[in-house]
């Protein structure tokens, strides 16, 4: 039977390990609590938490966040995520976690020093994503309820892109080719946004999932849907412009294709790093 080796717990709902010289990050509720650096864990008590490999390339972001963010935050967001695999009756890719979490934390931060949170397509995103955001919905009401913050509907919208994304099959890891590119892109992106990224920011942390997660996908040729692309074109059209650039950018360095579908979310995605930033 194999074994984990604890060699960090960040809090009671997660711990850094190591089985046969590579680095695990363990989630569930409870499953930190009491462990201390050394303490060997059998695989077998952890059969139903979520087991993700981590190393260079994702290591400092996914520290970053799980030393930082809230434990209660955490601990809403795996039920979430527990309750969304329930009843879509499938398992949602391992970025899921730390993404929702990361937009839960920064969302929470911006409605408690009142800063409005605006959403362009929630219609639309209710129409073309029933399923997910039905599950939004009660995301909401959960983290409403749990946290005793009330959160407006605009964020239902965000959450359902959340779970649509998450519903990709599994993908490579990043290539030492995808970090050198992306550190072209960065710095591209901060010219144009007048902006600077500091290192383990939430921003730059957002930023850079988000980069690795598109450059993973366009590789596998797996893209998301994107019904809203007309709107985010017209909506977002210097955001969208930067990201049409930064296709080019890939395209050159990696020899990928980024379709329109993609480049609409990267323009959404910058377009929320311009005008509402943590």
């Amino acid at each position: 039977m194999a074994q984990y080796r604890v060699k960090k717990s960040f809090n009671s709902n997660a711990v850094l390990v190591t089985r046969d010289g590579k680095e695990y990050i363990l989630m569930g509720k409870g499953l930190g609590f009491g462990k201390v650096k050394g303490e060997v864990i059998p695989e077998s008590q952890f059969i139903e938490n979520v087991f993700i490999h981590v190393d260079d390339s994702n290591k400092s972001s996914y520290e970053h966040l799980l030393t930082s963010v809230d434990e209660q935050i955490i601990q809403v967001v795996e039920e979430i995520i527990a309750l969304a695999e329930a009843e879509l009756q499938e398992k949602l890719h391992v970025d899921l976690h730390f993404g929702l979490m990361d937009h839960v934390n920064f969302a929470l931060k911006r409605i408690r020093e009142g800063i409005a949170i605006v959403n362009p397509f929630l219609l639309e995103t209710r129409m073309l994503y029933p399923k997910e955001y039905a599950l939004a919905e009660k995301a909401v009401a959960l983290l409403s309820d749990r946290l005793g913050v009330t959160i407006p509907e605009s964020e239902v919208g965000f959450i359902t892109f959340h779970l649509h994304g998450g519903r990709l099959s599994h993908r490579e890891t990043s290539s030492l080719q995808t970090v050198k590119t992306i550190a072209k892109i960065v710095p591209y992106i901060e010219d144009k946004l007048s902006l600077k990224l500091e290192e383990n920011n939430f921003d730059s942390i957002r930023l850079i999932a988000h980069l690795r997660g598109l450059i993973e996908r366009c590789s596998r040729k797996e893209t998301v849907e994107n019904l809203l692309l007309d709107r985010m074109r017209t909506d977002f059209p210097f955001e969208y412009k930067i990201s049409e650039n930064i296709g080019l950018i890939l395209e050159k360095n990696l020899g990928i294709v980024v379709p329109e579908n993609e480049i609409g979310y990267l323009a959404l995605h910058l377009y929320k790093l311009n005008h509402i930033r943590s």
